[in-house]
């Protein structure tokens, strides 16, 4: 809201009325200021702890990709990745860093400078309407028996009044400007970071979609591989199962034979073992 002039050339009850509620105004304002570039300042560290993040996992999709260079199909889709990643990790810093400037750095110098300001005028204000009612008081306590009194107080209450309204006059006016500045300062800043964010979008949604013919065209490799993938398995199980057989079958005639062997070398013993003298024996 604004504060007339001619109300305060007049000093209306309305003139006070104005000015109790902008300087009630000025204050909630200010309280809610800070705590918006607080509030700021916590999401612009965050955001700075979230790109360290993206950074190191970018660097390790390039470590991966290094790794597996003998491969043509992971490492390309290993560094398109890794370079899309990087270009968004980009785009973050600078939304954090309009964000530092047009809500918290913007902001915060309004609160300080043009808020101050105000705050250090609404002092000299208030003493020099203390000083005028004090003025006006002795003005009309002197005695009217007293002639060199009562000039003496009303000269003390007219040059009060004087610079009462001078002041006054500046007051105001740096009300108004105050009121009007506020609007524009916080306009302009929520339409900067507003604009931030479009910028930070836009340039992610063009970026993912220069890339998004590769990654159709990827996922449809992807799906051929699945399915390969599941055919080479039935294969190699088709194959472990034919050796295994095998080698089973090969065992087990293996163990036929030592059977056999043992068997027949058992019978050997026997018969030799029959055909011994007795004397020999004994």
């Amino acid at each position: 809201m604004t504060v007339d002039f001619e109300e305060c050339v007049k000093d209306s009850p309305r003139f006070r009325a104005n000015i109790d509620e902008v300087e009630t105004d000025v204050v909630e304002i200010e309280a809610k200021l800070d705590k918006l570039v607080k509030l700021c300042s916590g999401m612009i560290e965050a955001g700075k702890a979230y790109v360290s993040a993206n950074k190191l996992f970018v660097n390790g999709i390039r470590d991966l990709s290094q790794q597996c260079n003998k491969d043509e199909m992971i490492s390309e889709c290993l560094e398109k990745c890794s370079e899309s990643l990087q270009e968004i990790v980009n785009y973050h810093m600078i939304l954090f860093d309009q964000a530092q400037r047009s809500v918290k750095q913007q902001l915060h110098n309004f609160v300080k400078e043009d808020v101050r300001k105000f705050k250090e005028t609404k002092k000299h204000f208030d003493r020099v309407r203390e000083d005028m009612e004090i003025a006006q008081v002795k003005n009309a306590q002197a005695p009217k028996n007293k002639p060199h009194e009562v000039e003496e107080a009303t000269g003390t209450l007219n040059i009060t009044r004087k610079c009462f309204r001078h002041l006054a006059l500046d007051y105001v006016l740096q009300i108004n400007v105050l009121q009007a500045k506020k609007k524009f300062e916080i306009l302009d800043a929520m339409l900067s970071f507003m604009q931030a964010q479009f910028s930070f979008f836009h340039q992610g949604y063009n970026l993912l979609d220069d890339i998004d013919p590769y990654m159709k065209k990827l996922a449809s490799e992807l799906d051929q591989l699945v399915i390969d993938s599941a055919m080479e398995k039935r294969d190699l199980e088709h194959k472990h199962a034919t050796i295994q057989q095998r080698t089973l079958m090969q065992v087990s005639t293996f163990h036929k034979c030592v059977l056999l062997f043992v068997r027949d070398g058992c019978r050997h013993t026997q018969q030799h073992s029959s055909d011994v003298p007795l004397e020999h024996i004994s």
